[in-house]
């Protein structure tokens, strides 16, 4: 016996994305619904691949629904599915539990949500399968739910759904926790989780099939790279092939570009065009968002450095994107780069310069001078924060000093050094 199923998880269905601002009214339409589009591939490649069925492992939704549309034109995706007899089975993840997303439409009878009360499983008699599951009630779910998930069904293929962040992931909170050993003692055949929005490239175990589908459309910078779903195929009871099928409408990256001693601004931007040109390539025709970073010790670090040429020097690499391809945009462009001036050559120096970088840098290698600094000027932070000043810190306050140090210090020694 021989069919195929898609496991696919977080499509966060009306989720806007981060960080894209159009000017283009209608390009900016078509970017915030691209999990719609992302979903639209989903049954498309479902369709395509003749599946027997769709597994939707949590948060088919970002939240509670702004209005009726978004399950409406749900519902009308799943009759697509319904006309070629194809069905759905889904669990809730966090993001729509049922606290969070109270349903007030009736899905097409293809559609199979599975309990939020106690796991649940449902037998497909046609391709032999028991399909198990429990999605969440409420919007945290602390308990190791899998631990009393039944044993498999004798005789089927026994597949899975779990929205769980396992042991815990970076950038995720920590839901469903559980672990690989009570995953394989379930004597399941494939585990379609969701939650973690970076795919498994590689299983996380084989033997059962465990691995997270990933997101179906990367919503801001922190989720790069290639968005999509995993076609299943099954033979006998057997899995034979697991394909990665790609879904997302835009495609996020991040471009560092390291600059040479001998790197003026032309030739930084010539790196930056070449760089952009060769990334939105690989996003196969997609939208592609894109954070820039030029770094490195170059002779374009005084134009770079110079806050009265840097909004125009921002201005020309937007232009550089816009004449690749107007569907090219980016997202941020940080510069870290250094002048070509030897730091630690000037900090030997008696001159007034070489006593400041000096100073500079006994306060930034003591945790109990940065530390100072800090308590000095958070006061000031404060002041902005109660003034209504928006300071979003990358990191903590005591590594931000750090990083002011760092830029005090290449001020320093760009404009004393032209002085002296």
């Amino acid at each position: 016996m021989k069919f195929r199923f898609i496991h696919t998880a977080d499509l966060h269905i009306d989720s806007p994305l981060r960080g894209l601002a159009a000017n283009d009214l209608e390009v900016h339409a078509r970017l915030q619904a691209a999990t719609r589009s992302a979903f639209e591939n989903v049954v498309d490649i479902a369709i395509e691949q003749q599946v027997a069925f769709v597994l939707i492992a949590g948060d088919l939704f970002d939240g509670s629904w702004r209005d009726m549309k978004t399950g409406q034109w749900t519902a009308a995706q799943f009759r697509r599915l319904e006309r070629e007899s194809i069905n759905v089975y889904y669990i809730r993840g966090n993001h729509d539990a049922e606290s969070v997303v109270r349903k007030t439409i009736k899905w097409p009878d293809n559609v199979c949500e599975l309990s939020v009360k106690k796991p649940e499983t449902r037998i497909i008699e046609q391709h032999q399968v028991a399909i198990h599951g429990q999605g969440f009630k409420d919007r945290e779910l602390l308990d190791d739910i899998a631990a009393n998930y039944p044993e498999a069904v004798p005789g089927h293929f026994n597949v899975a759904m779990l929205h769980t962040s396992l042991t815990g992931s970076e950038g995720h909170d920590t839901y469903a926790p559980t672990n690989i050993e009570t995953l394989k003692s379930k004597g399941y055949d494939y585990w379609a989780l969701g939650h973690i929005h970076i795919r498994s490239e590689i299983p996380i175990c084989e033997e059962p099939y465990i691995a997270y589908s990933g997101n179906t459309q990367g919503r801001h910078i922190k989720e790069t790279g290639a968005k999509g779903c995993n076609v299943i195929s099954v033979e006998n009871g057997t899995i034979t092939t697991v394909d990665f099928h790609e879904t997302d409408l835009l495609r996020w990256h991040e471009i560092s570009i390291e600059l040479a001693e001998e790197d003026d601004l032309d030739s930084a931007l010539d790196k930056a065009r070449r760089e952009l040109a060769h990334t939105h390539s690989q996003s196969n025709g997609r939208f592609s968002a894109v954070r820039l970073l030029l770094r490195g010790r170059c002779q374009a670090h005084r134009q770079l450095g110079d806050s009265l040429m840097r909004s125009d020097i921002m201005l020309r690499i937007h232009d550089l994107a816009a004449s690749i391809d107007e569907e090219l945009w980016i997202e941020k462009i940080k510069i870290d780069t250094k002048p070509v001036l030897s730091l630690e050559q000037r900090r030997q120096s008696s001159d007034m310069l070489g006593q400041l970088l000096h100073e500079v840098e006994l306060v930034r290698s003591d945790a109990d001078g940065v530390s100072e600094l800090t308590q000095m000027i958070q006061p000031v932070l404060d002041k902005c924060e109660s003034a209504g000043a928006k300071l979003q810190f990358e990191t903590d306050t005591e590594d931000q000093i750090r990083q002011w140090l760092d830029q005090a210090e290449l001020l320093l020694l760009t404009h004393l050094e032209d002085a002296s």
